[in-house]
């Protein structure tokens, strides 16, 4: 799994599972509640990173 190869080298990174999503879902459903609860995720991660 690629997050045990960052987390085995020092990095930092978060996982996480969406139960019935996929790779890509997010771009085929983008207004399903799943969807946007990843999109809305991957955003806040993306502020936490850029905001060090």
């Amino acid at each position: 799994m690629p997050a045990d190869a960052i987390w085995q080298s020092g990095g930092e990174t978060e996982l996480h599972v969406w139960p019935g999503a996929f790779h890509g879902s997010d771009t085929l459903a983008p207004r399903a509640v799943l969807s946007q609860e990843a999109r809305d995720a991957r955003s806040r991660r993306l502020r936490r990173i850029v905001g060090r």
